[in-house]
C-alpha cells in the first residue's frame, strides 16, 4: 500500500465539504446550530433538513426494534422463571432410574429452551432483516409457553 493510499484511508473528512465539522471549532458542541457558509439557496438548506429527518426516522426505527427485542427477551426470561416454578410442582415417580433421569433431563431442557431459542435467533439473524428476527422471536413466545405453570395458575 502506498503512502498516498494510507493517507486517503485515514482521512475522515473533507474540510471543504459544508457538512464537515471541526470538532475543536466553536459551535461544534452537541446541539449547536450550524450555519451553511455560502448556502444562499434555501433548497440546499432544506435538503439537509430532509437528510436529518430520514436519519431520525432510521434512529427511531432502530430504537423501536431494540425495544421490541428487549421486551421479547423479557418475555423469554419470564418464561424461564415459569418453567422453573412449574418444574418444582411436577413430580414423576418412574419405574426405573433411567425414566427418572430422562424426565429430569427433559425438565432441564424445558428450562433452558427459552434462552437457547433467544440466543439462536439473535445469532442466526444477525445480518438479516429486523422483521425476520422479530418474527422468529414472536414465534418462540408461542412455542415455549410454560403450559404447566399457566394451567396451575388458571385452576
Amino acid at each position: 500500500m502506498t503512502a498516498d493510499r494510507r493517507e486517503e484511508a485515514l482521512d475522515w473528512g473533507d474540510p471543504d465539504d459544508p457538512s464537515w465539522v471541526d470538532p475543536g471549532a466553536p459551535g461544534s458542541e452537541p446541539g449547536a446550530v450550524l450555519e451553511h457558509e455560502g448556502a444562499a439557496d434555501p433548497a440546499a438548506v432544506a435538503g439537509g433538513a430532509h437528510e436529518t429527518s430520514a436519519a431520525s426516522t432510521a434512529d427511531r426505527r432502530r430504537a423501536a426494534i431494540a425495544a421490541a427485542t428487549g421486551v421479547l427477551g423479557g418475555v423469554y426470561l419470564a418464561y424461564s422463571v415459569g418453567w422453573i416454578l412449574s418444574v418444582g410442582t411436577l413430580q414423576l415417580q418412574g419405574a426405573t432410574l433411567l425414566i427418572e433421569v430422562m424426565y429430569q433431563f427433559g425438565e432441564f431442557l424445558a428450562i433452558i429452551a427459552c434462552a437457547l431459542w433467544f440466543g439462536a435467533v439473535m445469532a442466526l439473524t444477525r445480518g438479516g432483516r429486523p422483521a425476520v428476527r422479530l418474527g422468529w422471536l414472536a414465534l418462540g413466545t408461542l412455542v415455549l409457553v410454560p403450559w404447566p405453570f399457566l394451567l396451575a395458575v388458571l385452576r
